[in-house]
């Protein structure tokens, strides 16, 4: 539906919402003359604006009339708006100067009478219902905007009962400072008195206040022909594409698909809103947790960067994260991932993205959490005596939306990010500096950090692994937790994160079905509440309830590695590099050394050693598998004709100056042949068997 401007721009709401706008006629339904025609073609048109129609209007108070949440089309909406109210100020103010040096006159009226006519549009009053602004954003956002829009607020008894006094905000000052004549002062001042004037703003309304300046400046380059012409084409010529689907879903889905940037809300973004607001009693913690939320889902950031935000409040709060993290943001990616990873722990349920669904998901996964952290105070408090209860109820407040986020999304989502990057040291647990519960070797450590580097290789790198993820997160938070014993937390490294790291190897090369992929993450996490009920006293049944068939898991795993065409696919070369790696880590912690750097280490590939073979049947059969592929780095020369041509003599010297111990091994052969290949295929079983540890593990003994 095409929908003018003019006396027609309805807009009222509240939370970034507005009501409908009423159907042009003169465009939808008039016969098309050539002077229709004319017009149609000179039109503006603001693009497609997406609302969704909500409950909370109440028609006794307000009238005939809806709210929509607006899904796209915010900031034109609010544009439009302030240059609105940018011309409603120029004409009005035009008018009172020529009152004050001539005593009015028909100019004086005329103008003043056209100030009134843009008020109306932006705020009609009403006669015998309630005024309504016709846009407005969420409350604390909106003192700037409302008031902009209404006019000055000094003469205006009516301002006052919009701004809600109640509301305890830092830019009420700043707004009564900067909203009289804001073109004529703001012009004045210097970048430094801009930036103390706006910094007790929020972001959105400083970029509301800066955007009203520059309008306000704008317009008062032209004259006053000039601005009514402005007006009239505006009201005349400037249209809105507004489309008004039924469900949120339904709208989401629209605005994806426009594939423009900006548009891009997604089902985090209303999981935030479900956290922040919904499950959040107090309004003042809602929107601290949202604050915190938009703080994480910015682009990655340590206390090390330069940060314009980093003398602000919710920065230099305590950190909430048990490793005293310096990391602050992750991306808002990272935190639907972290969410989605979370959830399926928490439910033990297959959960993914799949537009939009995963919200109810999430929801239910809140709710759980909600209802469990409740039960846990409930019961606390029935441990107390009746006069400590009371004192205690009258403090604690349920858990809740926020404390969710604390302590759910925040720390799983920073811990996720360490992970993906490879950020071992901002691990506690990983932190020589740390003390306390860290009370591993150099040896240890460099174990566990080839373990997670190779864990991080596999889930990012291969799809049929990526699931063995949800246990990896789940085992780094509960290593990160403040209060894990340091005997804990070594069961929880030395058994639970190699038992981790074989079943991912082992559904990396054996592709089990999504099903059965699920099957044994949730098992894995079984044996991780095993270990927390039962703490030191654990026998081998937890291991076993997460190891089920590990015999035969131990046994396939080597039939595969032994038959896997590892360099016939681009995945199966992202494969053998991960585990070509975590062997030359293996050799390199027994032998003391050091490993590579992290950018040789990201950057390694496989190269397949042999390329002149005596029969078809021979190449078939050996070409792709491991024995044949070495670990090399990126500045190895990647001309393909040239590798393949090249004799065994120069790639010896190429790989003598490998920083891998197994490529390095390969240079000091004299020659290589078929029954190289062979041999170099059984030690590297050999050595999967010793990296592994499955030798040890047989039908037997599980």
């Amino acid at each position: 539906e095409t929908i003018g401007i003019g006396d027609r721009l309805l807009l009222r709401g509240h939370s970034n919402q507005l009501c409908p706008f009423t159907r042009n006629a003169e465009v939808r339904h008039a016969r098309p003359t050539r002077e229709s025609v004319e017009s149609l073609t000179s039109i503006q048109l603001l693009s497609q604006i997406v609302l969704v129609p909500t409950s909370d209007w109440d028609s006794n108070l307000l009238g005939l009339g809806n709210r929509y949440d607006v899904y796209d089309g915010q900031q034109r909406l609010v544009t439009l708006n302030l240059l609105l109210a940018g011309l409603r100020d120029s004409f009005q103010c035009e008018a009172d100067e020529l009152r004050t040096k001539t005593g009015g006159g028909k100019r004086a009226v005329a103008l003043a009478a056209t100030a009134d006519e843009i008020s109306s549009m932006l705020m009609p009053t009403k006669v015998r219902k309630e005024d309504v602004m016709r846009i407005t954003l969420r409350k604390r956002d909106n003192v700037l905007l409302e008031k902009i829009l209404i006019g000055d607020c000094s003469d205006s008894t009516n301002a006052n009962d919009h701004m809600q006094d109640d509301n305890d905000n830092d830019d009420d000052d700043a707004v009564e400072a900067i909203i009289t004549s804001p073109t004529e002062a703001y012009s004045k001042l210097t970048p430094k008195q801009k930036s103390h004037l706006l910094s007790p703003l929020s972001p959105a309304n400083a970029r509301i206040f800066q955007n009203f300046v520059h309008l306000s400046n704008r317009l008062t380059l032209l004259s006053t022909r000039e601005r009514l012409r402005l007006l009239d084409y505006i009201v005349e010529r400037v249209y809105l594409l507004v489309c008004i689907p039924e469900t949120s879903r339904i709208a989401r889905n629209i605005v994806m698909s426009q594939g423009r940037k900006g548009m891009d809300n997604e089902p985090v973004d209303d999981f935030k809103g479900l956290v922040c607001f919904r499950y959040t009693l107090e309004e003042e913690d809602m929107y601290q947790t949202f604050d915190r939320w938009d703080a994480l889902a910015a682009e990655p950031r340590t206390d090390s960067d330069p940060s314009p935000d980093s003398s602000s409040k919710e920065e230099t709060e305590t950190d909430t994260s048990s490793s005293a993290t310096t990391i602050k943001s992750v991306g808002r990616d990272m935190i639907s991932s972290a969410c989605l990873l979370r959830a399926s722990a928490a439910l033990r349920a297959k959960i993914r993205s799949r537009g939009g669904d995963e919200v109810f998901d999430w929801e239910r996964w809140l709710r759980q959490e909600l209802w469990l952290q409740n039960q846990r105070l409930t019961q606390q408090q029935q441990q107390h005596n009746q006069s400590q209860q009371q004192v205690d109820s009258a403090k604690r407040q349920p858990w809740q939306g926020k404390d969710f986020f604390i302590e759910e999304i925040e720390p799983a989502s920073i811990a996720l990010y360490k992970f993906r990057t490879g950020q071992w040291d901002e691990f506690a647990f990983l932190n020589s500096k740390t003390k306390g519960k860290n009370n591993i070797t150099k040896r240890q450590r460099d174990t566990i950090v080839a373990q997670l580097n190779f864990l991080r290789d596999i889930t990012m790198g291969v799809t049929s692994a990526k699931e063995a993820e949800i246990a990896v997160l789940e085992l780094l938070l509960r290593a990160e937790d403040d209060d894990i014993s340091s005997g804990m937390l070594s069961r929880y490294l030395d058994e639970l994160l190699p038992l981790i790291e074989t079943w991912t190897l082992w559904m990396a090369l054996t592709k089990p079905s999504p099903m059965q992929r699920h099957a044994r993450v949730f098992a894995l996490l079984d044996a991780m509440d095993d270990l927390d009920s039962v703490g030191s006293s654990l026998g081998s049944s937890s291991t076993a309830a997460a190891s089920g068939g590990v015999g035969e898991m131990a046994k396939s795993l080597r039939e595969c590695m032994d038959e896997y065409e590892f360099g016939a696919t681009a995945g199966g070369k992202r494969l053998a590099v991960a585990i070509l790696k975590r062997m030359n880590a293996h050799l390199m912690v027994e032998e003391k050394k050091s490993f590579p750097d992290s950018n040789k280490a990201a950057a390694a590939s496989v190269d397949l050693i042999q390329h002149h073979w005596l029969n078809e049947e021979e190449r078939e059969e050996w070409e792709n598998r491991i024995g044949n592929l070495a670990l090399v780095s990126s500045a190895t020369p990647r001309n393909k004709k040239t590798m393949s041509n090249s004799s065994w003599e120069s790639k010896s010297k190429r790989y003598k100056k490998e920083p891998w111990l197994l490529t390095r091994h390969l240079a000091e052969l004299d020659q290589w042949d078929m029954d190289e290949v062979k041999d170099q295929q059984r030690d590297l079983l050999s050595l999967m068997n010793l990296v592994w540890s499955l030798e040890s593990i047989t039908v037997d003994n599980v």
